[in-house]
C-alpha cells in the first residue's frame, strides 16, 4: 500500500512515486542546498582529502584505460613479428608482468573505494578514517604491495635504456644504480607503514618514508631523462649526415626523445613531489595515478622497442661511428646483411622449384 503522503502518477503499464522528501527537494532551489545533509564529525580538512581522492581515482582508471589499451597493441605487433628471439621474450616478459600488478592495483583501489564510500559510508570520521582504520585489510594490502613492485619492474627498463643510448659506457650506470637500489630499499618500510596506519609508531614515521621515496623517485627519473635527452640531442646531427634528414627524423624528433627518456613521468613525478612538500591536498590527486603514468611511459617505450623504432645499439654505433651498416625505413630497421643479393634470390628461386624442374636449364 502507498503512503496517501506521496505523489503518485499512474501511466499505462506502471505507476511512479515521489517521497514526500523529493517532492521538498524539488521545490527549492539548486543553488540552496541544505547543509544538514552535510557529513557529521568530518573535518574540512578530510572532506579536501576525500575530494582529492575520489579526483584521483577517476584519473587512475583514465590512465589505467590507457595502459591498457597500450598493452593490447603491445601485444598485437608482438605476435606479428616474424622473428621471435630474445628480444621478443623479453618483452614479453616484461610487458606481461607490469600489466598483471597494475590490474591488481587498480582492482583493489576500485575494491577498497566500494568499502569506504558505499559499504561503510557512515564509517566515524567518513572514508579518510575508514582507510586510515583499516589499512591492513587484505584489499588494501593487495594494492600497496602491487604498487610497491610495480616500479622495482618498470625502472628496470630506463636503466638498460640508458645503457643502450649511451653505447654500452658502464660509467654512466652507477649513479642511477644507487639510487634505485636506495629507493627500493626505502620502498619496504614504506610499505609496511601503508599497511600498518592503526599503528602510531609507523604512521609517526610513515611522512618521512614517504617524501624520501618519492624523491629518490625524482632524482632517478630526472637523472635518466636527463642523460637520455642530452644523448639523443647530441647524436641528432650525427644520425643525420649519416642517415639524412628523413630517416633522422623518426629517431630524433622532440616527441621521440620525450617519449623515450620517459619525460611525462618524470614531469609527474616532479609536479607530485613539489605539491607534496607544501602540504597541499592536491598531492592525492596525483598520487593515485602515478603508478599508472608510470606504467604509460614504459610501455610507449616497449611498444617502440617492439615496432623497432627505438634507438638500438646498432644504431647508435652507426651514429658514433659514421658508418650506416643499417637500411633505415620509415616503419623498421633491417640489418644490410640480412638483405640477399640477386645471385642469392636466383638460386632461393631455383631451389624453391619442385625437384623435377631444378635439374631443368633455363636458357
Amino acid at each position: 500500500m502507498i503512503p496517501s503522503s506521496y505523489n503518485v502518477t499512474f501511466g499505462a503499464p506502471f505507476f511512479a512515486f515521489e517521497p514526500p522528501a523529493l517532492q521538498r527537494a524539488r521545490s527549492r532551489p539548486m543553488a540552496a542546498k541544505d547543509p544538514s545533509y552535510s557529513p557529521v564529525g568530518v573535518s574540512a580538512h578530510d572532506l579536501q582529502a576525500e575530494r582529492a581522492c575520489f579526483y584521483g581515482v577517476l584519473l587512475a582508471t583514465l590512465a589505467y584505460g590507457a595502459l591498457s589499451m597500450l598493452y593490447i597493441q603491445l601485444i598485437q605487433v608482438l605476435l606479428a613479428r616474424p622473428k621471435r628471439g630474445q628480444s621478443f621474450w623479453a618483452l614479453i616478459a616484461y610487458s606481461s608482468s607490469l600489466f598483471p600488478l597494475a590490474t591488481l592495483a587498480i582492482a583493489a583501489v576500485f575494491k577498497f573505494s566500494e568499502m569506504s564510500y558505499i559499504e561503510n559510508r557512515n564509517y566515524p570520521g567518513g572514508p579518510y578514517a575508514f582507510y586510515r582504520a583499516y589499512s591492513s585489510d587484505y584489499v588494501n594490502v593487495l594494492g600497496e604491495v602491487s604498487g610497491t613492485v610495480f616500479p622495482w619492474v618498470a625502472d628496470i627498463l630506463m636503466l638498460s635504456r640508458l645503457f643502450v643510448v649511451w653505447n654500452h659506457k658502464w660509467w654512466i650506470l652507477p649513479c642511477p644504480v644507487v639510487v634505485y637500489v636506495a629507493k627500493l630499499a626505502i620502498s619496504i618500510p614504506l610499505l609496511i607503514a601503508l599497511i600498518r596506519q592503526y599503528d602510531m609508531g609507523w604512521v609517526s614515521r610513515l611522512s618521512s618514508f614517504g617524501i624520501s621515496y618519492y624523491s629518490l623517485t625524482m632524482a632517478f627519473n630526472i637523472y635518466v631523462t636527463a642523460m637520455i635527452c642530452l644523448r639523443l640531442h647530441t647524436m641528432r646531427s650525427k644520425l643525420e649526415a649519416v642517415a639524412g634528414k628523413l630517416h633522422a627524423s623518426f629517431y630524433t624528433s622532440g616527441i621521440t626523445i620525450f617519449v623515450e627518456s620517459g619525460g611525462f613521468f618524470t614531469l609527474w613525478i616532479t609536479v607530485y613531489v613539489i605539491v607534496r612538500s607544501r602540504g597541499n591536498f592536491v598531492q592525492d590527486i596525483f598520487l593515485l595515478p602515478y603508478l599508472f603514468t608510470l606504467g604509460i611511459t614504459r610501455m610507449l617505450v616497449v611498444l617502440r622497442m617492439a615496432q623497432d623504432r627505438a634507438w638500438s645499439r646498432d644504431l647508435v654505433t652507426a651514429a658514433d661511428r659514421g658508418v650506416l651498416e643499417w637500411q633505415i625505413s620509415s616503419t623498421h630497421s633491417v640489418p644490410l646483411h640480412d638483405i640477399p643479393s640477386s645471385a642469392a634470390m636466383a638460386t632461393y628461386n631455383h631451389k624453391s622449384l619442385p625437384r623435377k624442374f631444378q635439374d631443368d636449364q633455363l636458357v
